[in-house]
């Protein structure tokens, strides 16, 4: 009778050590989580406008929004928050925390002057620091003459 109390209790201080561990191991986990959040966020946009880029026929600036429009017709927005951004792409919204300053939307041409691009200028605040990304998408002859022959 006392070795099952004496191994009950011996087991009952086991168990509670592993849940202090393992209450401590968790929170240092949910803590690593939210600090690498931003970074995860600033990584999946970066990679969702580069595949947006590619993927779609036309980019137009809106107000407070982007709207890409594919061969098929189909369209990705991505509208500014103050805090966050959103990606709606049919019934799919995906949500970066990450704060936009400024969208500009221009046309470049390569030093020459034979190839032209769409410049997408993205400024956003990261640490408190300002910083901007650069998306070019090549324009192809056709979309400039088709410019030209619209009024």
């Amino acid at each position: 009778m006392i070795e099952a109390i004496v191994s009950m209790a011996i087991t009952a201080i086991i168990m509670s050590l592993i849940f202090a561990v393992f209450s401590i191991i968790s929170e240092r986990l949910l803590d690593f989580k939210n600090q690498n959040q931003p970074v995860n966020d600033l990584n999946r946009f970066t990679y969702s406008v580069n595949k947006d880029i590619f993927e779609n026929e036309k980019i137009k600036l809106q107000e407070e929004a982007l709207l890409f429009t594919g061969y098929a017709g189909e369209q990705v927005f991505y509208t500014v928050e103050n805090d966050y951004l959103l990606r709606t792409k049919g019934e799919f919204v995906d949500t970066f925390r990450i704060q936009i300053k400024e969208i500009q939307l221009d046309s470049v041409y390569s030093r020459s002057k034979q190839l032209a691009f769409r410049k997408l200028n993205v400024k956003l605040d990261v640490n408190e620091k300002e910083m901007g990304l650069h998306f070019y998408k090549q324009i192809y002859a056709s979309e400039l003459v088709q410019a030209i022959q619209e009024p």
